[in-house]
């Protein structure tokens, strides 16, 4: 399957995306109220099974906690 993945608590610059999200128009989206309308969110069992899916994909993976 290729190399081991890792994963980490802090990928990215939090400030820096909050600034690319404020300056970019196309992602105003994200601060929309959320809409009563929009298509119901997943069953709690499709909830289930995307994380077992996921946890299977990842099982190798190593998780870390940045300080």
């Amino acid at each position: 399957m290729g190399r081991e993945a890792e994963y980490f608590s802090k990928d990215f610059d939090w400030e820096k995306l909050k600034q690319e999200v404020e300056s970019n128009p196309s992602l105003s989206y994200h601060f929309q109220p959320f809409d009563s309308n929009s298509p119901s969110p997943p069953s709690p069992s499709q909830d289930s099974q995307a994380w077992n899916l996921f946890h299977i994909r990842h099982s190798t993976g190593r998780f870390f906690k940045r300080i």
